[in-house]
């Protein structure tokens, strides 16, 4: 463990004092057992210093003149910043009556002057330990938070999103095994079952995709990039479902575009972007997918005359956390992870996503990302 390393992991530890010598006791005797030590001579310096830095421990002086140390407590347990900070009382006050104010105003300790080595130490290693503790504690707490948020929804895109797709394909199957259908009925059944495997084959790699991001198990390989192959290949995979609703799909790149990008999020953004666009165009609509420079930026968009979107329902489809979803113009349905996804690949490449649309008009989602190289 190098120097930086001991330093980040050494408690901090503030304290407050009018009186120099005290502070210069207390802090040669903590910095041996290897404490950082900050200082205040007053309640003001201290008020000061925790509104940008938040110690793990407060050593404070009682008898201050201007503001007391019961008063700086009960000041710092008033602010949602500095409420969970343990404080200890160094004093000469000792009666239980100023005991018993010390501990109303939030203390958790006493020390009593003069102090002793062993019983500071002692003191200050037990609370700093259960300081890292219940920090410790509510980071863990917070990941399982976040965990079982993850689990139920995939539980519920589970029960939802997949099972309808899954169930439908599977009574086509058993008429077909049945050959109790015409030949153009057959047709129609697997025409269907076709689309509802393609949906269900999108979703289940937006779901894929969506669960390692939440797990921060997708790697960020980001390379030089031939847009135009990129583009293509992303037209090719959804041409069927565009050819479902007679929605002509066009693109339109400058020759030798590229941008420095990872492959497998870029395709994942242009691949939902493109199925959204799809989704709420209706019959007979036209979309197009094309890219170009514009300054030091590369600019992809996708623009639609589909539906269109309620100015009021922008923020919500760009909020990550949101999973903002409507049924599209052939009621399919959605889940929002699409969007999510994309929303946090392109931040990752320092990118952005801008949507500019109009109600009954069509839609269109604009990324924009950097052409170069970056330092990650």
């Amino acid at each position: 463990m190098d120097e930086i390393e001991k330093q980040a992991n050494r408690p901090l530890i503030l304290m407050v004092d009018d009186h120099p010598r005290n502070l210069q006791v207390l802090g040669t005797i903590l910095r041996k057992h290897d404490y950082t030590i900050a200082v205040a001579q007053n309640g003001t310096q201290a008020l000061e210093y925790v509104s940008s830095i938040i110690p793990d421990l407060i050593l404070l002086d009682v008898m201050m003149p201007q503001m007391d140390g019961f008063e700086l407590c009960g000041l710092l347990k008033q602010q949602a910043s500095t409420k969970d900070i343990p404080i200890i009382f160094v004093t000469a006050l000792d009666t239980s009556q100023d005991k018993l104010r010390g501990f109303q105003e939030g203390g958790v300790d006493y020390i009593t002057k003069p102090f002793h080595q062993d019983e500071v130490l002692a003191r200050v290693k037990a609370h700093t330990t259960i300081r890292r503790q219940q920090i410790e504690l509510t980071r863990k707490n917070f990941e399982l938070e976040e965990a079982n948020q993850t689990k139920n929804r995939l539980f519920s895109i589970i029960a939802h999103d997949l099972l309808g797709p899954v169930s439908s394909v599977t009574e086509v199957l058993k008429l077909l095994v049945q050959d109790i259908c015409s030949p153009e009925e057959q047709k129609d059944f697997l025409q269907g079952a076709l689309k509802s495997s393609q949906q269900t084959l999108l979703l289940l790699k937006n779901l894929l995709f969506w669960a390692k991001n939440q797990r921060h198990e997708i790697d960020f390989n980001p390379h030089l990039l031939n847009l135009q192959i990129i583009m293509t290949d992303n037209l090719l995979l959804l041409e069927s479902l565009a050819k479902e609703k007679n929605i002509v799909l066009e693109m339109h790149c400058e020759p030798g575009l590229s941008c420095f990008a990872d492959e497998n999020m870029l395709t994942t953004v242009i691949r939902n972007l493109l199925s959204n666009a799809i989704k709420y165009t209706g019959e007979g609509g036209i979309i197009k997918l094309s890219a170009c420079h514009s300054d030091s930026s590369v600019i992809i968009t996708i623009e639609d005359n589909g539906i269109g979107i309620e100015p009021e329902n922008i923020p919500g489809i760009l909020d990550p956390l949101t999973h903002y979803s409507t049924p599209g113009t052939n009621f399919e349905k959605g889940t929002g992870l699409g969007i999510s996804l994309c929303i946090d690949f392109i931040s990752r490449h320092n990118g952005n996503l801008n949507i500019e649309s109009k109600p009954g008009k069509g839609s269109k989602f604009i990324v924009t990302l950097p052409p170069q190289p970056l330092t990650f």
